[in-house]
């Protein structure tokens, strides 16, 4: 057995104190550590009945207790958590558990650890507390995790994506079925999404249709991140899905009410806009009519003008007749649209920027094989696009190279383009309601001046377009613009 200036010398360093124990008179001594942690007390006689009144905690006395003779008198291991009341008047969680002897015979002293274990059980309630919180939010706001490893490719998710999903708990995703639960018409753009992450950094946040295992379509929205080691290379994806049918539904359904609205309200304005302008020159004719029927002063001056006001009323007729024709007619723009190839309109703007895009070694990609032309105004294709590739290179992330990709689609009869960098990103929280205002910046570069994105939005909207965005900041942004 170890002798007191040997254990000390050991224990203390690791903040372990014990206590030795003659088993044949159950007396008990206390190192000078243990001593030393419950403030140098006076215990008297009785140390175990001082420990269990004044130093342990009362939930734990019984128990205690127990082991105690247990230990004492039948030899049995000694280990349990408990907490202690120190020197200044705070509990602490240790572990109590005998030293074993190499020695398996008979003996008549034992020895009782005092191991500090406070800071690893509090991390242990703290990681419980916030799985906790994490387990009741994803329950109540149907929001569940999932992780790709884009290595193996191997799909990770957690319980509650398997619930959003009809699945399972024992349910495995198969690697090889990853576009299985998703509507078959966001096929492509989903394995586009994928790529774009696993290969280029650039993240994703969309509202998609998905598939449950037993084919029910909804709504749900999901994010997805690019998961960096420590070589910065792509490891993995990891996101969420949140089902958001009802919402989305409801949103749709009032979408296409205040479609509606808009549509008879835009009407209402273009008719009594027509009606302002058309009708103005027949109502000042009457008008002057009616003052020289008055001024009138012979029986023939006055049946002149009334002849006069037949051919004000035929013509006023002929023009209320022609308002509902002239009503449904749309303004279109001085400039007729024509068809412009995407890759044409991107080789002009690659040439007037090759300074800037060699100068910060930026690597442009582009797909428009799902789209490579459209009806549009060229030279608003081209600012549309040298304002987006200018702006990301411009707001590029330092510790990376800036890539940018391109793509052209289809989808259910509508055109898009989309613009996705893997820069600085813009916090949407805080500006996401002046994104596109004139003069506004979000970044303090030298460069910035709040025009471009202005520019491009009028011109999108311009041509019946629009542009939406995406962003997460450190990781990236992406303009979506509806032709």
């Amino acid at each position: 057995m170890l002798n007191d200036l040997q254990l000390n010398s050991i224990l203390e360093d690791f903040d372990v104190a014990y206590w030795k124990i003659n088993l044949l008179t159950k007396e008990i001594s206390w190192s000078e550590h243990f001593t030393h942690l419950t403030g140098n007390p006076d215990p008297g006689g009785d140390k175990f009945g001082y420990f269990l009144n004044h130093i342990l905690h009362k939930d734990y006395r019984y128990d205690f207790r127990q082991h105690f003779e247990d230990f004492t008198s039948l030899q049995k291991p000694f280990n349990i958590e408990l907490r202690l009341k120190l020197g200044n008047g705070k509990y602490r969680w240790f572990e109590c558990r005998n030293l074993n002897r190499r020695d398996k015979g008979l003996a008549d002293t034992a020895v009782l650890l005092f191991v500090n274990i406070h800071q690893a059980k509090r991390d242990q309630y703290t990681i419980e507390e916030n799985f906790f919180y994490y387990r009741e939010t994803a329950e109540m706001t149907s929001t569940g995790g999932w992780y790709l490893d884009v290595k193996t490719n191997a799909v990770y998710w957690d319980n509650v994506t398997k619930k959003i999903l009809d699945c399972p708990m024992d349910y495995e995703p198969n690697p090889d079925d990853k576009l299985r639960f998703y509507a078959p018409e966001n096929h492509e753009k989903v394995a586009a999404m994928f790529k774009k992450c696993s290969h280029y950094g650039i993240p994703f946040k969309v509202e998609i249709k998905m598939r449950t295992l037993h084919n029910r379509e909804f709504w749900v929205r999901t994010t997805g991140k690019p998961v960096y080691n420590n070589e910065q290379e792509i490891i993995g994806i990891r996101g969420v899905y949140q089902d958001i049918d009802e919402q989305k539904t409801n949103e749709l359904n009032l979408q296409n009410s205040l479609d509606i609205i808009a549509s008879q309200n835009s009407k209402l304005f273009n008719f009594a806009h027509i009606v302002s302008h058309q009708l103005r020159s027949h109502s000042s004719n009457l008008s002057l009519i009616s003052q020289l029927l008055r001024e009138a002063r012979s029986s023939q001056d006055k049946l002149d003008l009334l002849a006069n006001v037949e051919d004000i009323s035929e013509n006023l007729e002929l023009a209320i007749k022609d308002l509902n024709e002239i009503v449904t007619r749309q303004n279109t723009l001085k400039k007729e649209p024509q068809v412009v190839k995407f890759k044409d309109s991107l080789e002009v703007v690659i040439a007037s920027t090759s300074s800037l895009i060699k100068r910060e070694n930026a690597e442009i990609i582009a797909d428009f094989d799902k789209l490579n032309e459209i009806n549009y105004i060229s030279e608003y294709l081209e600012s549309i696009l040298l304002n987006l590739i200018t702006n990301a290179i411009k707001y590029k992330q330092k510790s990376r190279k800036p890539i940018i990709y391109i793509q052209t689609y289809r989808e259910k009869g509508e055109c898009f383009l989309e613009v996705s960098d893997n820069g600085m990103g813009i916090d949407l929280d805080e500006h996401g309601d002046k994104m596109f205002g004139m003069y506004k910046t979000f970044h303090r570069h030298p460069e910035a001046n709040g025009i471009g994105l202005f520019i491009t939005k009028n011109q999108v909207e311009a041509m019946g377009g629009s542009i939406s965005v995406t962003s997460t900041v450190n990781i990236g942004t992406t303009f979506k613009i509806k032709f």
